[in-house]
């Protein structure tokens, strides 16, 4: 099905995987081979072993964040897919590549119009494409594309490379410098930690805009260096009475249980840092709001 050496460039979509997960695991025979929901750019590109990663990273520093929405589905011959709206960015980084490297044709060229998409199955009639329009719930599906990801094939699976953020990365920080940003940072690079959460009432406080699926941001530590690359997967607003022991769990500090979570939390948001900040006391029942982000780790930097 792929040939060793070979690579692609994509947006994945880590969004998109609890709606159509359980659908590309029985109608699509590529999530076998390790390859996540995405958006292709360009595949195949160069071989492994001619890759410019300066080059697509300079390329692709020009470029623009943009939002996608995934609620309509399209087809193909023996194809189900979501299609990206506006599809035209990603249309356009497809454009920008083969510019560059017009010996990179996309799908070496069997087609001739780009037609940005996620695809859900595949070598399926349409019977089985009825029936994934029928049954998958929970679109749309948002996200924010924050840049390109460089696969490669290594004989056995698709395995991420390279990583190429569009334009400036912001910044992603936990607590305030000190032992607790430390320890967070720790847990955070060695994959205990995959999710946290904020007051809403802090976003409020900044005029922040909320976090947004598929944002991109360089996790800083106490000494104010960029340590990793993250992605945000997942962002809820939640009464604190929604929190489970799961996310107590994935917040990677090891509490026992939520209510373990919750009584450090309140520790941290009623702390003298904190209610300074804020510029007065939060209160704190099973009504208040929080913001629920998950996130992964995509390079260390």
């Amino acid at each position: 099905m792929f040939t060793r050496g070979e690579t692609a460039l994509t947006v994945n979509v880590p969004a998109a995987e609890q709606v159509v997960g359980p659908w590309r695991q029985r109608y699509d025979p590529s999530i076998a081979y390790g390859v996540p929901a995405h958006v292709t750019v360009l595949y195949p590109f160069l071989d492994a072993d001619r890759v410019d990663e300066g080059a697509l990273r300079e390329l692709f520093a020009s470029c623009e964040r943009f939002d996608l929405v995934f609620e309509r589905f399209g087809r193909f011959p023996g194809v189900v897919y979501l299609a990206p709206e506006p599809a035209e960015p990603v249309r356009k980084l497809t454009e920008a590549v083969v510019a560059r490297w017009p010996q990179a044709q996309p799908y070496r060229g069997k087609y001739g119009e780009i037609t940005p998409h996620l695809t859900v199955g595949q070598g399926m009639d349409d019977e089985g494409a009825d029936a994934i329009e029928r049954g998958v719930s929970g679109l749309p599906v948002r996200m924010r594309a924050s840049g390109v990801t460089l696969e490669v094939f290594d004989g056995e699976r698709w395995r991420r490379r390279a990583c190429f953020p569009f334009g400036e990365v912001g910044e992603a920080e936990f607590a305030y410098p000190g032992p607790l940003r430390d320890t967070l940072v720790a847990a955070i690079l060695a994959g205990r930690k995959t999710a946290t959460s904020s007051l809403l009432a802090d976003y409020e406080h900044e005029d922040e805009p909320l976090p947004v699926a598929g944002s991109w941001d360089a996790l800083v530590d106490s000494a104010g260096r960029r340590v990793a690359l993250l992605e945000t997967t997942e962002v809820k607003v939640v009464p604190i009475r929604e929190i489970d022991d799961r996310f107590a769990h994935d917040e990677g500090e090891d509490y026992a249980g939520v209510a373990e979570w919750r009584a450090g939390h309140e520790c941290f948001w009623l702390s003298p840092e904190h209610v300074a900040h804020l510029g007065r006391a939060p209160v704190i029942d099973d009504d208040t709001l929080v913001v629920t982000e998950r996130f992964r780790v995509l390079e260390t930097l």
